[in-house]
């Protein structure tokens, strides 16, 4: 008799966590929906060595780039600059690539590279300029739409 009683409370815990899951899910799925019309920016960092890339993604698809370049690159046509920053919007979807380049303590440097004012596909220029080998630096990469504006950064070294 006692292991009935186990069995049926069993059974109505499995029941009751079954649709407390199924509406989970349905709410995951409802919001999933609603919100996929709203941009949902996400950012990854990408790294070699000193130099890295902040990929922007408007919900899951690559939006733009921030580069950030620590030493002089002379392998590629054209030459990359070294303590550079430069920024790339690829996604045609009203929102452009903003970035700044801020040394950290002890060092000076600022850097803004945008591409507000192009449509996508668009590379900015480098926005170069020397700082004191292995000064940390902090680069703020942003989607920008008129004022508003979603966020990310990273850090490294000149």
């Amino acid at each position: 008799m006692r292991e009935i009683v186990i069995v049926k409370k069993f059974t109505r815990l499995v029941g009751s966590s079954a649709a407390v899951i199924g509406l989970a899910g349905t709410m995951l799925i409802t919001s999933a929906t609603s919100a996929s019309a709203d941009p949902n920016f996400t950012f990854n960092v990408e790294r070699s060595g000193k130099n890295y890339s902040i990929e922007v993604y408007n919900n899951r698809v690559r939006a733009g780039f921030a580069d950030w370049n620590a030493d002089p690159d002379k392998s590629v046509t054209p030459d990359i600059p070294g303590d550079a920053l430069q920024v790339r919007d690829v996604l045609s979807d009203g929102w452009g690539i903003e970035a700044i380049a801020v040394a950290q303590v002890g060092g000076s440097g600022y850097r803004m590279a945008t591409t507000r004012g192009h449509n996508a596909v668009y590379v900015s220029d480098w926005k170069t300029g020397n700082l004191k080998e292995n000064t940390p630096i902090v680069v703020q990469v942003c989607a920008v739409k008129g004022s508003k504006s979603h966020c990310g950064s990273a850090y490294g070294k000149a």
